[in-house]
C-alpha cells in the first residue's frame, strides 16, 4: 500500500506527525468552508434574533474573506502547543492557578471549548487510542516523555483554535459561535488526520498496541431512560411522612436464593423471569424496605425484557438467567446501574448479547464461546460478595478472548480491507487535493483552461503523493506550496520587485510540475498543451502589449448572505436524510438486520469502518462480506430492506422498562 522506502529516526519520525497535524489545521477553513458555512447558518437559523444573525453575519464575513488568516492563526497556536505544551497549558488551560472572576463571555467560551473537546474525544476515542499508542512507542524510542499528555488530543487542539481566534481579536461572541460550529468539520478533519498518521507509523514499523475493539464504546443516544428509571426508585423509595426507610435486608438473603438455581453450564429451557418474580413475592412478605423492593421490582422487569427478546439465543439466553441474583445485588449496591451505560454488569450481559449474534447455533465456533460464556457466569457465582468487581473481571476476560477470535476470523479479510483502505485513501486524497484547487480558484483568479488542465492532471498527482505517504507527507506539503505559487504566478504584480520574484519563480514552478506530471505518465502533447496554457496567461503581465488571451473563471470577492438565504437554509434543514444519520454512527463490531438478505447477508456484523463512508459487512463467521459506501447503505435502507438493531441489550430493555413505568403511572 505505502511506498516509502526511507526508514525515520524517532525523533524525525515525531517531527514529521508534528508537520502532518499542523498542516492539516493549517488549511482547516479553507477546506471546510462550506460546512462550516452551513452550521454557522443553522446556528442563525435556530434564533433568527438581530443580535444572532448580526453575530452569524460577522461569523461568515471571517470564513468568506479571510478563511487562510484563520487557519494560518489555528495552526500557529497549535505550533506553540506543540512547542511548549506544558506553558501553553497552563496559559490557556481552564484551570487558572489563582482564582478569578470570569464575565459571562468569557464563561460561555470555556464552556464552549470543554464541550466541543468533549464530543470530539467521545467519537475519536477508538481513533485516538490506536494512534496515541504508537505515538508513546515513539516518543519512549525517542527518549522523550512517554507520559507527556497526548498533545494531539481533541482538547489542545480546541484550545488552540479557541487562541487563534482571539489572536485576531474577533468579537468575543463571534469567536465562540465559530467554535462551536466548527465542532463538527473538525471531527472529520481529526478523524482523516489521526487515520492517515496512524497508516504513516504503521508504515515505518510502529507496532500498533493490542486494544480490545471487541466491546463498542457505549452510546448514550437513550441515556434518559436509565435515569428515569433510577428517578423512579428514588421516588417509590422516598420514605412517607418523614419516616425513615427500613433497614436493607433483602442482599442478606440472597445467597440462598441463588444456591436453589441450577449451576452453570445449564441446557434451554433457561431459568427464567420468574426467578426474580418469586424472590418479589417472598421479599414482600419479609416485609423488605421500600428501596430494596423497589430496585427489586426494577431489576426483574430489565430481566423479564432481556429473556423474552427472541434475538437472544437460547443457550446464551441461559447464561444470562443465571446472573440476575448476582446484577441484582450489583443494583442493590450501587443503583446507578439503571444509569450508568457503563456498569460492569451491563457491560458484561450486553457482551453476552454481542456472542449471541456473532457465534449462532450453527457456527463452527459456537460451543467454545458459549464454554467462555459459561465460565465467566461461573466466576461471578462463585464471588457473591463482590458482584460490581466480578462482573469486571469477567467482562475483562471475555473481552480478552473475543479480541483473539476477532483477530484470527479478520486475517481473512485483511486483502479486503487493505483494498478498501487504498481505495479511500485515493479518494480523500483526490478531494484534499481539490479543496486545495477549489480554495486557489476562489482567491486568485485563473484561467479557466489552467483550471482544466490542473484538474486533470495534477490533482491525480497530488492524490498519488497522498497515498505513497499514507497522508500529507513532504512531498505532499511541497506539491500545495507548487500550486498556491503558480496561482501567484498567474497574477499580474503590483510593484517591480514582484514581477521580478515572480518571473525568477517560474522556472522552478515548471520543473516541479514537469516532475509532477511526468510521474503521472503524462505524454509529450498533454505536457505541452498543459504548459502552454500556463505560459500564456503568465505572458499577459510579463508581455502586457500581447493582452489578455483566456478568460478569467473567478475573481474572488467576499459573499454576503442575506436574511432571505438564511430563512430558505432553514426549509431545507427539514430535509436531512434520516438513513444516513443512521449510517454515520456505526461502529466495528455493530450489527445489521437485512430483510430480505442483502449479497447473501441477513444479519451483518461491521467489521471496518472507513474514514471516508465506506464499510465492510460481513456475516458471523466473517466468510461472506460485501462492501458499501454510506450512499449505497442509505438506498438499501429508504429501500426497507436493512434496520439498525439496538446494540445494547440492557439499553433496549430499558427503553421498554420505562415504557411500562411510564404507561402504569401516566
Amino acid at each position: 500500500m505505502n511506498i516509502q522506502s526511507t526508514s525515520l529516526t524517532p525523533a524525525a519520525l515525531l517531527s514529521e506527525a508534528d508537520a502532518r497535524m499542523t498542516q492539516a489545521l493549517g488549511n482547516f477553513f479553507q477546506r471546510c468552508h462550506a460546512p462550516l458555512q452551513g452550521s454557522v447558518l443553522r446556528a442563525i437559523t435556530a434564533q433568527m434574533s438581530p443580535a444572532a444573525i448580526a453575530t452569524g453575519q460577522t461569523c461568515l464575513d471571517w470564513l468568506d474573506t479571510s478563511p487562510d488568516t484563520l487557519s494560518t492563526a489555528f495552526a500557529d497556536q497549535f505550533h506553540l502547543h506543540l512547542a511548549r505544551p506544558e506553558t501553553f497549558a497552563r496559559r490557556h488551560g481552564s484551570r487558572p492557578a489563582e482564582l478569578q472572576l470570569l464575565d459571562d463571555d468569557a464563561l460561555k467560551r470555556q464552556l464552549a471549548e470543554e464541550k466541543a473537546a468533549a464530543q470530539l474525544t467521545d467519537a475519536l476515542r477508538a481513533d485516538m487510542l490506536l494512534l496515541f499508542g504508537r505515538l508513546q512507542a515513539v516518543r519512549r524510542a525517542a527518549s522523550e516523555d512517554p507520559a507527556r499528555p497526548d498533545a494531539y488530543g481533541p482538547l489542545p487542539v480546541v484550545r488552540a483554535l479557541s487562541r487563534a481566534l482571539d489572536t485576531l481579536d474577533i468579537d468575543s461572541a463571534c469567536g465562540t459561535l465559530l467554535l462551536q460550529c466548527a465542532t463538527a468539520p473538525l471531527l472529520d478533519t481529526l478523524k482523516n488526520t489521526y487515520t492517515a498518521l496512524n497508516q504513516f507509523l504503521g508504515a515505518q514499523d510502529i507496532p500498533e498496541l493490542p486494544v480490545a475493539r471487541a466491546a463498542p464504546l457505549p452510546r448514550n443516544t437513550q441515556a434518559d431512560a436509565g435515569q428515569a428509571i433510577l428517578a423512579h426508585i428514588q421516588s417509590v423509595a422516598a420514605p412517607a411522612g418523614g419516616l425513615p426507610p427500613m433497614p436493607h435486608r433483602l442482599v442478606d438473603n440472597l445467597e440462598d436464593w441463588q444456591n436453589r438455581l441450577p449451576s452453570v453450564p445449564y441446557t434451554p429451557p433457561a431459568p427464567s423471569a420468574s426467578t426474580l418474580q418469586q424472590l418479589q413475592q417472598r421479599a414482600r412478605h419479609a416485609g423488605m424496605g421500600a428501596l430494596d423492593l423497589a430496585v427489586l421490582d426494577a431489576v426483574a422487569g430489565l430481566f423479564g425484557f432481556i429473556l423474552d427478546d427472541p434475538g437472544l439465543s437460547p443457550h446464551f439466553k441461559a447464561a444470562i438467567a443465571h446472573l440476575q441474583i448476582p446484577a441484582l445485588r450489583a443494583a442493590l449496591a450501587a443503583p446507578d446501574f439503571f444509569s450508568d451505560d457503563q456498569h460492569p454488569a451491563r457491560q458484561l450481559i450486553d457482551l453476552v448479547g454481542l456472542f449471541s449474534r456473532r457465534f449462532p447455533g450453527h457456527a463452527h465456533s459456537h460451543a467454545p464461546a458459549l464454554g467462555q460464556v459459561q465460565s465467566a457466569c461461573a466466576a461471578i457465582l462463585r464471588d457473591p460478595g463482590h458482584p460490581a468487581e466480578a462482573f469486571a473481571h469477567a467482562h475483562s476476560s471475555l473481552v480478552a478472548w473475543l479480541t483473539d477470535e476477532e483477530a484470527r476470523s479478520s486475517a481473512g479479510l485483511a486483502s479486503e480491507v487493505a483494498l478498501l483502505e487504498h481505495i479511500e485513501r485515493q479518494e480523500l486524497g483526490t478531494l484534499l487535493a481539490l479543496e486545495n484547487l477549489r480554495d486557489l480558484t476562489e482567491r486568485y483568479p485563473a484561467p479557466e483552461s489552467v483550471l482544466r488542465r490542473l484538474e486533470a492532471a495534477w490533482v491525480p498527482h497530488m492524490a498519488s503523493l497522498y497515498v505513497a505517504e499514507s497522508g500529507e507527507g513532504p512531498d505532499w506539503r511541497a506539491a500545495c506550496r507548487i500550486l498556491q505559487q503558480l496561482f501567484l504566478s498567474l497574477q499580474a504584480p503590483d510593484s517591480d520587485a514582484t514581477r521580478e520574484s515572480r518571473l525568477q519563480s517560474i522556472p522552478s514552478i515548471n520543473t516541479a510540475l514537469r516532475h509532477g506530471l511526468l510521474a503521472q505518465r503524462a505524454e509529450p502533447a498533454q505536457l505541452k498543451d498543459f504548459f502552454s496554457a500556463i505560459t500564456a496567461t503568465q505572458e499577459c503581465w510579463i508581455r502586457p502589449a500581447l493582452g489578455q488571451r483566456e478568460r478569467v473563471v473567478s475573481a474572488f470577492t467576499p459573499r454576503r448572505v442575506s436574511r432571505e438565504q438564511i430563512e430558505s437554509f432553514a426549509h431545507q434543514l427539514a430535509g436531512d436524510d434520516p438513513a444516513l444519520q443512521q449510517i454515520r454512527p456505526l461502529r466495528e463490531g455493530d450489527w445489521v438486520d437485512f430483510e430480505p438478505a442483502y449479497e447473501g447477508l441477513t444479519a451483518a456484523r461491521v467489521a471496518w469502518v472507513g474514514v471516508n463512508g465506506h464499510l465492510l459487512l460481513c456475516d458471523s463467521t466473517g466468510g461472506r462480506h460485501v462492501s458499501l459506501d454510506c450512499e449505497q447503505f442509505a438506498a438499501v435502507m429508504r429501500a426497507g430492506r436493512a434496520r439498525m438493531p439496538e446494540q445494547s441489550i440492557t439499553r433496549k430493555a430499558m427503553l421498554h422498562l420505562k415504557a411500562d413505568l411510564t404507561a402504569s403511572h401516566g
